[in-house]
């Protein structure tokens, strides 16, 4: 790929661009996780611990039941206490572990992953060194949902369609972010900022809550095999469930949907009030999002497919 560098400078105008290739949608994946790191070894530990003491119980090895399981939300805010949240397409995967082999009772780690504003300018400058490179902005506003708690079913194991219930508690991570992308010919495949498609990014965080909540999910899981034919195995099941989060205390929050520029303020010196600034500060654009302040409340409906060794 050939880019051309130095597209212009501060007092110049625009000679010439590029094709560029648009960004992996999974490009922040890697910096969430990493940001989660701590707590995923958190309930990496408590899971195993539960493990091994529950098969310490009568001194006799136990045989263990557990579910992997990959999931499709949708979660939809309680608009007279969220009015500026938007439905939200969530994504995620769950781990849940019974320690006695038949036994009703489970414990499920679950973390979801889900944006409910997305913005994208592919038309503007970054400013380094004194030199104004092409670029691309992204601006992002979502959440993530760690939850644990104990997954009860319901009726006799062996049925094809078994009932079940999940009290949780955990941690909820909401934020507004940029990523800007430019090509300045500074190509090093050994930094982490660096992208397969040659390019630099940096990142911007405007605002930013993590915070603990509670809530529950009821719902059904139905025995794929059994369902079709009799069979005495059961390695995939279908989860159909609504669920219901709260938080323990309100949060701030924005969406980048609604972001203004600065015609938006009038004159100079106006005041910005409960406004931020989201884009980076070396882009050529100037952004403000709105800072939103309630209670968390969100009800949703799953869907997951459930892998049980």
């Amino acid at each position: 790929m050939i880019v051309l560098y130095r597209i212009k400078n501060n007092n110049s105008q625009d000679v010439s661009r590029a094709d560029y290739l648009r960004i992996d949608l999974l490009y922040n994946f890697k910096q969430d996780f990493k940001d989660m790191r701590h707590f995923f070894l958190l309930m990496l530990g408590c899971y195993v611990s539960a493990g091994i003491v529950a098969q310490s119980i009568d001194g006799k090895p136990k045989l263990t039941n557990t579910q992997v399981g990959f999931h499709l939300n949708v979660d939809s805010p309680f608009r007279t206490v969220m009015p500026e949240m938007q439905t939200t397409g969530v994504w995620g995967f769950s781990l849940a572990h019974s320690p006695l082999m038949g036994s009703p009772f489970y414990m499920e780690f679950k973390a979801l992953f889900g944006n409910y504003g997305s913005r994208t300018n592919r038309d503007t400058y970054y400013l380094k060194n004194n030199w104004w490179y092409p670029a691309e902005s992204y601006y992002k506003s979502g959440y993530q949902k760690f939850l644990l708690g104990p997954k009860l079913m319901v009726s006799k194991d062996f049925r094809a369609i078994r009932g079940f219930a999940t009290p949780q508690i955990g941690l909820i991570r909401m934020r507004s972010k940029t990523t800007v992308k430019y090509w300045d010919g500074s190509t090093n495949w050994n930094n982490n900022d660096t992208n397969d498609d040659g390019s630099t990014q940096v990142n911007k965080t405007a605002i930013k809550q993590t915070s603990f909540g509670y809530g529950g999910e009821i719902g059904a899981e139905f025995y794929i095999q059994r369902l079709f034919k009799k069979s005495e195995t059961d390695n995939f099941r279908i989860q159909l469930s609504g669920s219901f989060l709260r938080g323990f205390k309100e949060f701030r929050y924005s969406n980048v949907d609604d972001m203004v520029g600065p015609e938006h303020f009038g004159d100079e010196g106006v005041d910005f009030g409960n406004y931020v600034m989201v884009s980076h500060p070396n882009a050529e654009e100037i952004n403000y999002v709105k800072i939103e302040q309630s209670p968390l409340q969100l009800w949703g409906i799953n869907v997951g497919l459930t892998i049980n060794f």
